[in-house]
């Protein structure tokens, strides 16, 4: 794969950058969309239909992906593995991680490596921004590690942000369990916690979210279960956790710490 020297979104299937980060991708508008796991078999059950192929669903996915990106000013690209579920795995059985970890290790990490030019200086490093895990799904958590272990060889091309998947993170307890895990594993690494409320573009995000509408039976008109679940309560907003300041375009309001 050749990837460009820019921002990457990685996300471990379609529509998980959209629905963590879609306002914040659509405010800077550009970048690369990296999908690990864009083979699914997933659509929601509808009573007395006849569920589509694989290759419908992995199909119907990627033409989604794509309208985001062109959305998004994003360059589309996919590493087209299969997830979890896809090989018959347990997707929320911790006891897959290791087995998932292994299988993505070479093909994501070369990418990654792959995609930084030599000879650039630190202070124009792309942002990598991976997912925090929240959720437990392994294939995310499988990422998430990946980076973890591989923080400082990464970090010598990537600023690294850790973003708060939604909907998972909507639910309290399983941003608890998820953020738990990731300060585990980013022990010593001081990561702070960087709020993008969406303001007037809550419209914007649920019109991004439902260009995805093979994953809903009925098509979602809250942006409730797409805002991180934090006390006090915050506004809607999407959330990032870095160790660096993150530096938004012009038109993007200034960072707001959440503490």
């Amino acid at each position: 794969m050749n990837l460009t020297s820019t921002d990457i979104y990685l996300q471990p299937h379609s529509d998980d950058i959209c629905f963590s980060l879609g306002v914040f991708a659509y405010r800077r508008h550009s970048g690369i969309l990296l999908t690990v796991f864009p083979i699914s078999n997933y659509v929601p059950p509808r009573l007395g239909a006849t569920t589509p192929s694989k290759e419908w669903i992995t199909r119907t996915r990627m033409a989604e992906d794509a309208a985001f990106a062109e959305a998004c000013g994003l360059d589309n690209r996919l590493l087209e593995l299969e997830g979890a579920c896809e090989l018959g795995q347990q997707p929320y059985n911790f006891g897959w991680v290791g087995e998932n970890l292994q299988r993505i290790k070479s093909p994501l990490l070369d990418a990654l490596l792959k995609a930084r030019p030599a000879g650039k200086s630190s202070s124009v490093r792309p942002w990598l921004f991976c997912p925090c895990g929240i959720g437990g799904h392994i294939d995310h958590v499988a990422i998430r590690m990946l980076v973890n272990q591989n923080f400082d060889q990464l970090s010598q091309s990537y600023r690294i942000g850790f973003y708060e998947d939604l909907h998972y993170a909507s639910s309290a307890a399983a941003r608890s369990v998820g953020m738990n895990n990731l300060w585990e594993e980013a022990r010593g690494r001081n990561l702070r916690r960087y709020v993008f409320p969406l303001g007037e573009d809550v419209a914007k995000k649920l019109a991004l979210i439902q260009l995805y509408k093979s994953q809903f039976l009925i098509l979602p008109q809250s942006i409730e279960e797409y805002t991180p679940a934090v006390e006090p309560a915050n506004p809607p907003h999407e959330a990032i956790w870095s160790g660096k300041p993150i530096e938004p375009p012009p038109d993007v309001l200034a960072d707001l710490e959440c503490i």
